[in-house]
């Protein structure tokens, strides 16, 4: 992490003496702050300089001071759904009966007609890998409306009382993007939809109460919290004016600490210019992001087309506003990645004015480079073309940690070590930012950073292909704290004021009582975040 010393010469409002600042070395350093922005780090002795009668001390005791951590792609109104909803996912459901008995408990605690609301199902741990469908779930009510929400997002199986308020027959179309799930034979729906979740929004609404929906708001920003995580990038692809608003009435409840760059939905962009926001606008707590992209194959075949993706980079860049592109697979990686780079030349403007991240209405400095999220499939013959597209890789080490044994069973060996290849990557020079993609998986950056470095499953097994031929590489541990502090600011364009603790740099700050010099790397599972700052305001501190 990049610092530089400096002698203020003026009054601190906070001094945090006897930190470490490197994982390894001196412990004698102090970082001195002032209306939020850090204006000096040096020596304890070189930052006492700085006190005054109002100054406020908190002393490290020779713990590892770390930039605030950015969660670089996540799904924050999901994972606040996940924390008050029912929890189906591999740990709690081994077997379709367990997963209609969960329900029925559910169920018989809830009053008839209440949704009961499901989330991180995995058909693998299912009989036959197959899905539940809307007569598995009839089986544990036929007096609630069931919704269950697979564990990637991407799909959701109702039940037939669900369906009948979702107004979802037999003769429903498949939604834009969109499958419904029919039977064979009868062609009714089987309860199971595939990218859907705007098209259920739209027709069945909010199905969480207005308590419920404050109560795991507020159980995420605590995890935020507790887990050193500052700043997030919100990735819904949905994401439009209806959500500004609920980030910015979280944000003024004071439910949600930490900043927010929310995505912006590539269908809801017109609407988003017709309000006069462009990409940063907001302040330096909410603001306007990229353009969110979805390039899927849920169909087998690549939605949308390449010409059409191309012109949709193209709109988006009209608008000024970069890209993030959903790419799991090698095919959407590699369309993905062409399409950025065979966009016809379209000049993204560089917005004029002075940036000043404290100024309500917050105009960032250049617009940022595209992104790729996920990336999940990435063979070396791809990272030319990456290198070459100047994209910010956005990826989930973390995936390797909580799926990879399921990973070594399931996928084709010739493909493992192309899954998530972060070594492979930062060894080309190409910038990672890394995320939790919560709630598919949990949040804690702790098993990213694991799995980034040692390239191993949660059973502690080397996520390769066959017979070890092709060896993971790893990254160091000094590059995967990186991509989860200055990788994040860069991958949303904020990397000239936070991501380093560095002079001039906002003081987002965590305090960290570290294993990181242990030598066995599964106790830096172990790691515990002390304090949590925030534009140099203490917003969490570890019970005592």
């Amino acid at each position: 992490m990049s610092f530089s010393v400096q002698n203020a010469g003026v009054v601190a409002d906070f001094i945090l003496f006897n930190a470490k600042l490197f994982i390894s070395g001196s412990t004698s350093y102090a970082v001195a702050i002032r209306d939020g922005w850090i204006i000096g780090i040096g020596s304890n002795t070189d930052m006492s300089r700085s006190l005054g009668k109002s100054t406020e001390t908190i002393d490290c005791k020779h713990n590892l001071l770390l930039p605030g951590f950015v969660d670089s792609h996540c799904h924050t109104l999901g994972m606040a759904s996940s924390l008050v909803g029912l929890d189906c996912g591999p740990d709690r459901v081994d077997s379709r009966e367990s997963l209609i008995d969960l329900i029925r408990k559910r169920a018989d605690q809830t009053a008839h007609e209440e949704w009961i609301k499901g989330f991180g199902y995995d058909e693998s741990s299912l009989e036959g890998f197959d899905h539940p469908t809307r007569w598995d779930l009839d089986k544990a009510t036929i007096n609630h409306p069931v919704r269950l929400d697979h564990r990637s997002g991407h799909a959701t199986v109702l039940n037939s009382k669900a369906l009948d308020r979702a107004g979802i027959s037999r003769d429903t179309p498949d939604p834009m993007g969109g499958i419904i799930d029919r039977d064979n034979f009868s062609g009714e729906p089987t309860g199971v939809l595939y990218e859907s979740n705007g098209f259920l929004r739209d027709a069945i609404g909010d199905t969480k109460t207005d308590e419920e929906f404050k109560l795991g708001v507020d159980r995420l920003n605590q995890r935020f919290l507790e887990n050193g995580i500052t700043s997030i990038n919100d990735a819904g692809y949905a994401n439009g004016w209806r959500r500004w608003n609920t980030f910015g009435e979280l944000r003024n409840a004071n439910l949600l600490s930490c900043r927010v760059s929310m995505m912006v939905g590539e269908e809801c962009l017109p609407e988003i210019n017709e309000e006069g926001l462009s990409w940063g606008s907001g302040d330096s707590y909410l603001w306007i992001g990229h353009v969110k992209l979805m390039l899927t194959m849920t169909t087998g075949l690549l939605t949308p087309s390449y010409k059409d993706l191309v012109d949709q980079v193209v709109s988006a860049h009209k608008f000024g506003f970069p890209v993030a592109i959903h790419a799991v697979e090698e095919e959407a990686v590699r369309t993905a990645v062409n399409a950025i780079l065979n966009s016809r030349s379209t000049v993204i403007k560089t917005l004029e004015g002075e940036s000043n991240p404290d100024s309500d209405n917050l105009i960032f400095r250049p617009i940022p480079r595209d992104r790729i999220e996920h990336c999940s499939e990435c063979p070396p013959s791809l990272l030319e073309s990456i290198k070459k597209s100047g994209v910010v890789i956005s990826t989930q080490p973390g995936f390797l940690y909580w799926n990879g044994d399921r990973y070594l069973e399931s996928v084709d060996p010739l493909l493992l070590p192309c899954l998530y290849p972060i070594g492979e990557l930062s060894k080309f020079g190409i910038p990672l930012s890394f995320g939790s993609d919560g709630p598919v998986i949990p949040l804690e950056p702790w098993h990213g950073i694991y799995s980034a470095v040692t390239g191993l499953s949660r059973q502690g097994r080397p996520v390769i292909g066959p017979d070890d031929v092709t060896k993971r590489e790893g990254v160091s541990l000094w590059e995967a704290l990186k991509a989860y502090s200055y990788g994040g600011a860069l991958a949303e364009g904020t990397e000239y004021f936070k991501g380093h603790l560095k002079v001039g740099h906002v003081a987002d700050i965590i305090l960290l009582r570290s294993n990181f010099t242990h030598p066995d790397p599964i106790k830096w599972l172990e790691n515990e975040v002390l304090l949590t700052m925030i534009g140099g305001q203490i917003v969490w501190e570890k019970p005592k």
